[in-house]
């Protein structure tokens, strides 16, 4: 469950693109969690949030954007 107030940083279709994210921001120490929503329908059609807290939250997304996640 994602902790209270934390902030929306990235998000995918592809559950394994917001994985590979999280372990980038794990390699520089920013905490990070993964919100799965598959679709009603179609689970496999869903979207995987990446989330932080709000402090890391700028740093985290430049880090992401330098690394080619958008």
């Amino acid at each position: 469950m994602i902790k209270e107030n934390w902030v929306l940083i990235y998000a995918n279709t592809e559950l394994l693109q917001a994985k590979l994210a999280e372990d980038v921001l794990k390699q520089h120490g920013i905490e990070s969690h993964i919100l799965s929503k598959p679709d009603s329908a179609i689970p496999s059609l869903g979207r995987a949030e990446l989330y932080t807290l709000p402090e890391k939250a700028e740093a985290a997304r430049e880090i992401l954007k330098k690394q080619g996640f958008e």
